[in-house]
Formats: structure tokens, C-alpha cells, sequence
């Protein structure tokens, strides 16, 4: 799994710095936009073991064979049991699987880290979205990261690094990916088969990989947003309507499509919904700011909220209702 078009410099520069680098990175890039492709890729850069000259990984030697099977004996990659590819075979799991790093998997590590490298290279333990560990569990890792074993790298790779314990920020050096080019993104999205590619772009806030994920669901949001901008929308029917969306889908495009209302109004300009303008404006006009932007904090509270609410429905109507509370504000100028 290679690194995406848009972070080729960022891994010439990583890799240019090799020799100088600490033993735990923290790698931070937006959601959506290819973290964990990145992070892999250093991750079989450093476990190469006939890079080429630039340090980029060979693709044929053993150890990058082993890597592509998932099967390299120093490479561990620690992820929430719902990331897991699931198996067809497979009997249905009794429980959920956890959205979370959990503590024993951090434990687990110490049988890794307390043998020598079977390669007499570099082991590398790469955490994948660093931000599903609770606090506990970033102290269980805390340990490693101040007295790492000899020959070994830890990559931590997140969208939030916000949610990380100031303790675990600075035991890393930090990496920030930047958002890919408009040019790339556009480029990669139209191999994907993806239509209207920029629009697509747009409303993703500039993350391919989500433009693609919303590609494929692009009817709801179409829907949604036409009845977020009816006068006449019903929180009730609209909550009924959205009953089969997934809840972090329906915050999030909730959540865009105030975030463009507010902005539009204060700014003049739109980030997700290009083409929208005219609804968008007429909101606009009849609502107070500071009601929409209370409201886009409420919607970033819910987002905690969104894999796990207890009654979606309900949910779906809560903040509905909000949303027309805070748009429908007398006295908007």
C-alpha cells in the first residue's frame, strides 16, 4: 500500500531526515485524506531492507513481501477490532466489536518489544487512529514511549491529535501532512470514476477518500440538503425520512451544511455546498449568526454522540428541531 500522489513530498522529506528523526512520530493529517496509507508506507520504508537510493521502500525484497502479506515478525499495527477486514467465513461475532484501542492490546505489546528484532533491523509499532485510545490507554503506551527498546519506532497516526494527552505529544516529533493540492485530488478522484469530481471535492472539505465515500451515498445528502433548505422542512418527517442514514453521515452533513450557512453569511463564500448558494443565502437571511454557530457546537458535541446514541430516531429529531430553532431566529438581519 503506497502513499497517495499528494504526500510524495511530504515522504521525500521524511526520508531525507531518516537518520535524524526521533523514535516515535506523531503523524497528523485530515480525515479523508490518506493518514493511514502514509503512515503504512514510512512504516515499509523503515522495515526495507534494500531501500533504494532516496530510502524508499524496494518492493521486492523480504521483508516488503512479508509487509504486503501482513505478516512482517517486526512490525505490529494497532487498530480498534472494528477496523479488522471481516472474514466471509467467518462465524458472526457474539459482541460488537470495540471502535477503540483497548488497554490489553497496548499490554500486549510488551511480548513484542521485549525479544530482539528477528531481522536485526528496525521493529516498528504503528497506532492507527491514535485518538480511539482513551486516556488509560495512551498512559499504558506512555512507558514505551519514554523508554523505548533499542531499534525500535513508534508511529502514532491521527486525525484528532487534540484528543491525545500533552504527555503523548511531546514524547513524539510531530508530522504534519498537509491537505492534498485541489489539482491532485481532482485528478485521483476523476481515476476513481467519481462525477462532478471538483463539487465532489468541495463537499468533503478537500479529502478525496471521503469525495469517494460520499460519491456513493450521494442521493442522501442530495435529498437531505434540498429538505434542510425548504422553508416549509418538518423536523418530524424529515427525522423519519433520514430513519436508515448512518448517524455520523446525518450529523456530518447536518454539521456542513450549517457550517456553509453561517459562513456565507459572514464571509460570502462556501466550502461544501458549491452550486447551493441561493438556499444557502435565503437561510441565511433569516437567521441570527450566533444561533448557527451555537448550533454548529451543539452538532460537534453530538458527533462524540453519533456512533451510539440510543434511539436514532430521537436522536435524528433532537437535532432537527434544534436546527429550525436556529435557523427561524426573530429579528435576523
Amino acid at each position: 500500500m503506497e502513499a497517495y500522489k499528494w504526500h510524495e513530498e511530504s515522504l521525500r522529506q521524511l526520508l531525507a531526515m531518516r537518520g535524524r528523526l526521533a523514535h516515535a512520530l506523531l503523524i497528523q493529517a485530515p480525515h479523508g485524506t490518506g493518514l493511514y496509507e502514509f503512515a503504512s508506507e514510512w512504516a515499509r520504508c523503515l522495515l526495507c531492507e534494500n531501500p533504494r537510493q532516496d530510502g524508499s521502500a524496494c518492493g521486492a525484497c523480504a521483508a516488503c513481501r512479508w509487509f504486503a502479506q501482513d505478516n512482517h515478525p517486526d512490525y505490529r499495527l494497532v487498530q480498534p477490532e472494528s477496523f479488522a477486514p471481516v472474514d466471509a467465513d467467518a462465524q458472526p461475532a457474539k459482541d460488537r466489536k470495540s471502535d477503540q484501542i483497548r488497554i490489553d492490546q497496548i499490554r500486549a505489546l510488551q511480548d513484542f518489544l521485549a525479544v530482539g528484532t528477528h531481522r536485526a533491523g528496525s521493529r516498528v509499532v504503528l497506532v492507527h487512529p491514535a485518538d480511539t485510545m482513551n486516556p488509560a490507554t495512551q498512559n499504558a503506551l506512555l512507558k514505551s514511549l519514554e523508554e523505548p527498546p533499542a531499534h525500535t519506532v513508534f508511529i502514532l497516526a491521527t486525525s484528532d491529535p487534540h484528543r491525545l494527552l500533552p504527555t503523548v505529544r511531546s514524547r513524539c516529533r510531530i508530522v504534519a501532512l498537509p491537505k492534498p493540492a485541489t489539482d491532485d485530488a481532482v485528478e485521483w478522484l476523476t481515476e476513481q470514476g467519481v462525477r462532478e469530481p471538483l463539487a465532489a471535492l468541495a463537499l468533503a472539505g478537500g479529502a478525496p477518500l471521503l469525495a469517494v465515500d460520499l460519491a456513493g451515498r450521494s442521493e442522501f445528502v442530495r435529498v437531505f440538503t434540498e429538505r434542510l433548505g425548504d422553508r416549509h422542512m418538518e423536523p418530524l418527517a424529515l427525522a423519519v425520512a433520514c430513519q436508515n442514514a448512518e448517524t455520523a453521515e446525518f450529523v456530518n452533513s447536518l454539521y456542513r451544511w450549517c457550517y456553509d450557512v453561517l459562513s456565507l453569511k459572514l464571509a460570502g463564500r462556501v466550502r461544501y455546498h458549491r452550486g447551493r448558494e441561493t438556499s444557502l443565502q435565503e437561510i441565511g437571511a433569516r437567521c441570527r449568526p450566533e444561533r448557527v454557530a451555537a448550533f454548529l457546537r451543539t452538532l460537534a458535541e453530538a458527533r462524540a454522540l453519533a456512533q451510539h446514541p440510543l434511539n436514532a430516531r430521537l436522536f435524528f429529531e433532537d437535532l432537527l428541531i434544534r436546527y429550525q430553532a436556529a435557523i427561524d431566529a426573530p429579528g435576523a438581519a
